[in-house]
Parts: C-alpha cells; sequence; structure tokens
C-alpha cells in the first residue's frame, strides 16, 4: 500500500507544477509550442493518477473508509472551486461553459453512481 501512496503522491505534486505551469499566471513561462508540451504532460499525469484511483484495492474496512473520505473531500473541494470560478466569472459576464458543464456532470455521475449502487444492494 506504502508504494501505491508515494505514486499518488508524486502523480499529485507533478500534476499541481505542470497545472500551474499550464495556467502561466504571469505570462512569463512559456512560448507557446512549450504550452503544448505541458499541456500533454498535464494529461498523461491526469490519466496516470485515473488509473491509480480507479485500481486501487482495499483490504480492511479502515483503508474503506479513508478512501470514502478521501474521495468526498476531493469532490467537495472541486464542487467548491467550480462555484467559485462561476461565481468570479458570472461577476465579471465572461461565465465560461466548461465550468458549468464539469459542474453538472460532477453532480449527475454522483447521483447516478449512487442510484446505481442502491439499485445493486
Amino acid at each position: 500500500m506504502k508504494h501505491i501512496t508515494l505514486k499518488e503522491i508524486i502523480l499529485s505534486l507533478l500534476l499541481v507544477v505542470f497545472g500551474y505551469i499550464l495556467l502561466n499566471p504571469f505570462g512569463m513561462f512559456m512560448p507557446d509550442m512549450m504550452h503544448m508540451v505541458v499541456l500533454a504532460l498535464v494529461v498523461v499525469l491526469a490519466g496516470l493518477f485515473l488509473g491509480l484511483v480507479v485500481h486501487e484495492r482495499v483490504h480492511d474496512e479502515r483503508e474503506v473508509i479513508h478512501r470514502d473520505r478521501s474521495g468526498r473531500t476531493g469532490y467537495t473541494l472541486g464542487i467548491i472551486a467550480l462555484l467559485l470560478g462561476i461565481i468570479i466569472q458570472t461577476f465579471s459576464h465572461a461565465l465560461d461553459a466548461w465550468l458549468v458543464v464539469t459542474l453538472l456532470v460532477m453532480v449527475l455521475g454522483k447521483v447516478v453512481s449512487r442510484v446505481g449502487s442502491r439499485m445493486k444492494g
């Protein structure tokens, strides 16, 4: 379990670093070609992280609780970040539809998953 956690930490940190570089907040990091390379790295790292999350295995009840709690925390923080983005962009009259679509996909995914789980069990 420790080697999986280390992989998750390393992938998460790399994803955060490259995501920050991709945002290019001060316009000083890179020209367009480098921007595309970093975008590709972010996509690959996100895919690897997703692969770890999907294939993680739990061995006892504590690990189930930790996995559920971390999933709930990530989901909640994602909803908060999207809502803040929607609020800020709405006040500046430049709402990006992808923020709203992503929020709706997250909420609908959660609801469909819960309904599916209840129907099976």
